[in-house]
């Protein structure tokens, strides 16, 4: 873990504060939660924006020069070049249905990189953290990719926003991945799922229409765990990016051949 005194140790602290906390109070609200569509069909809750105010606050009393941007109150500007990206749920759907896939996501960003991340699991009680250059850790513990190298037998899962043009994609590439590998899998949460691609749970992820706080703190844990991460077309993956390919670099190759 990041030694105390260490240059991002209380940034660290803040963002397991925050996401804790925006967890918890989730779970009061798991499996009561009215739901809301936003102009793109996508779900929106009240448990959402409870949770990002909560991690705003926090976040704004310890660090006030930081930029901000959240997946559902916007963006905050900042004069330090340091940038918190926020999705306080993701896996929204999930949520409103009961179906315990879903997360909050904290990473600072500093320029276009992200520098730490930190990712709560709260109906598994797992907390995902991973800075610059120390590893990826699951409770406290490292955590590394998986050490799969073939296609057909790998875990792969996918995400796509619900814009018309991701979802024509996706549905072409899910049926070459599926021609494949019968274990290819929607799980609706993107940080989620680049987290079980860091700790070897599944081989790959794959996402079209990306949104920065759907993947900011997610892609960190997964290069940090000895992981690759590109574009689908095999170009360096940035915060602007449309689309994301994170795997445990040794099925990297293959599925951008087969998705070319």
């Amino acid at each position: 873990m990041v030694a105390r005194g260490s240059a991002r140790a209380k940034e660290l602290d803040v963002a397991r504060e925050a996401a804790l906390k925006a967890s918890q109070l989730l779970l009061t609200k798991y499996g009561r939660a009215r739901v809301h569509y936003k102009a793109d069909r996508s779900i929106v809750t009240a448990a959402d924006m409870g949770a990002e105010r909560a991690i705003r606050a926090i976040i704004g009393r310890h660090f006030r020069d930081d930029a901000y941007l959240g997946e559902e109150m916007g963006s905050r500007e900042g004069s330090s070049g340091r940038t918190w990206i926020v999705d306080p749920l993701d896996g929204s759907t999930n949520y409103s249905i009961g179906n315990p896939f879903f997360a909050t996501s904290i990473a600072l960003v500093e320029g276009d990189e992200p520098v730490l991340g930190v990712i709560n699991y709260p109906p598994q009680r797992e907390l995902f953290i991973a800075t610059k250059g120390t590893g990826a850790y699951l409770n406290g513990k490292r955590i590394v990719v998986s050490d799969s190298q073939n296609l057909r037998l790998a875990t792969l899962t996918f995400c796509h926003s619900p814009d018309p043009a991701s979802i024509g994609r996706i549905s072409r590439i899910f049926r070459r991945l599926k021609e494949v590998t019968s274990r290819t899998r929607q799980m609706g949460a993107a940080s989620l799922e680049l987290c079980f691609t860091a700790c070897g749970r599944v081989d790959a992820f794959l996402m079209v229409g990306v949104n920065s706080w759907d993947v900011a703190a997610g892609i960190l844990m997964v290069e940090e765990a000895g992981g690759q991460v590109t574009d689908l077309s095999g170009g360096k993956f940035t915060l602007s990016s449309t689309s994301l390919l994170a795997s445990n670099g040794r099925i990297h190759k293959g599925l951008l051949k087969l998705l070319a």
